[in-house]
């Protein structure tokens, strides 16, 4: 299992690849993630599983390393997703495939609309802590999170 970050449409998304073949390497004995630093070295790839997470159909999952102008970039994205439908939604999820009723997770929403995101809003997402124990009833619960982006 492991944590997602993914953008959630009532609108079919797209795929992102970049255009440049920049390096990427992943040291797990340093614990280091190597990406070229270029904004444009990011991945939006489907996300089948969506449905699982929220009520929209079509979703794409972000492959990425968090820097500002790939935020921008992602939020370029967002604005021209928002000429087609109302509102997106951003979470940051741990995958799995079920939850019994004991461990769900706690669902942290927020609302903003397109004018106002910014690269902030993005970080605090992607970084947001999946694993912080927020019920003391049920330590062992989750922490999701969903950006609602409304289109102005």
């Amino acid at each position: 299992m492991s944590v997602c970050t993914f953008i959630a449409s009532d609108f079919p998304l797209t795929e992102f690849a970049p255009v440049r073949d920049d390096p990427f390497e992943i040291n797990p004995e340093q614990g280091t993630i190597y990406d070229g630093g270029a904004d444009d070295n990011f991945f939006l790839h489907f996300f089948p599983d969506v449905q699982s997470y929220t009520d929209r159909n079509y979703g794409v999952c972000l492959e990425w390393n968090y820097t500002e102008g790939r935020a921008k970039q992602v939020i370029e994205y967002m604005k021209n997703v928002l000429q087609n439908t109302t509102s997106i939604e951003l979470w940051h999820v741990w995958l799995t495939d079920f939850y019994e009723f004991e461990d769900r997770p706690v669902i942290h929403r927020k609302m903003v609309s397109i004018d106002e995101l910014t690269a902030k809003h993005i970080r605090e997402i992607d970084e947001a802590e999946i694993w912080n124990t927020p019920d003391k009833m049920y330590p062992d619960r989750p922490s999701f999170y969903c950006l609602e982006i409304k289109r102005s």
